[in-house]
């Protein structure tokens, strides 16, 4: 097994392009908005203690309330440098993924196990034509984040599948009129 995979290695790839500049300021203006959220949660909390129950709101009660929620915000700054990270090589028979910093994920799929694709995009992705396409296969699935041209890279992939599943089918069948032409020919013999 290990030994086809070295060979393979040789079959010429295309570097898919993904988007990292567009994305990471994406991501960025992403992390800015739930932390303004939560502090109009902030003020609206201070508004309501203080109008509603006429009582004098402690700050620090309200702030720790809304630390957690900032901290786990703050916790996703990890997606600021990861499209900076990935790279998606299309190779004639199977996609590989690489991506991320720590740790380091490498994932290859290849074209005859898909079972399903699904594209998914954000809003400025709709724009500067940018989306995660995620192939999905029985033992799993294979992201590729932040792809340029997402439908375009879709449908290669289906034709190369069903390239793949003729070419296949068409070995087989070919290898078992082989064995029947073989089969023939040894009862031939054997009655003659």
């Amino acid at each position: 097994m290990l030994s086809n995979f070295v060979k393979n290695t040789n079959l010429k790839f295309k570097k898919l392009n993904s988007s990292k500049i567009i994305r990471t300021i994406e991501a960025i203006i992403e992390i800015i908005f739930r932390l303004f959220s939560i502090y109009l949660v902030y003020l609206i909390f201070n508004w309501l203690i203080t109008t509603v129950l006429v009582k004098d709101a402690s700050n620090d009660t309200l702030l720790s309330l809304l630390l957690l929620p900032a901290l786990y915000v703050l916790r996703d700054c990890g997606q600021i440098i990861d499209p900076c990270t990935v790279e998606v090589l299309q190779y004639e028979d199977r996609i590989t993924v690489k991506r991320g910093l720590h740790p380091r994920v490498n994932d290859t799929l290849e074209f005859v196990h898909v079972e399903n694709i699904e594209i998914m995009t954000t809003l400025l992705g709709k724009y500067f034509d940018y989306a995660t396409v995620i192939l999905y296969s029985p033992g799993g699935n294979v992201e590729m984040p932040y792809i340029k041209g997402a439908e375009e890279i879709v449908k290669e992939i289906r034709d190369k599948k069903q390239e793949l599943k003729i070419s296949d089918s068409l070995q087989s069948s070919n290898l078992s009129f082989k064995d029947t032409i073989a089969e023939t020919k040894t009862k031939n013999i054997l009655f003659a």
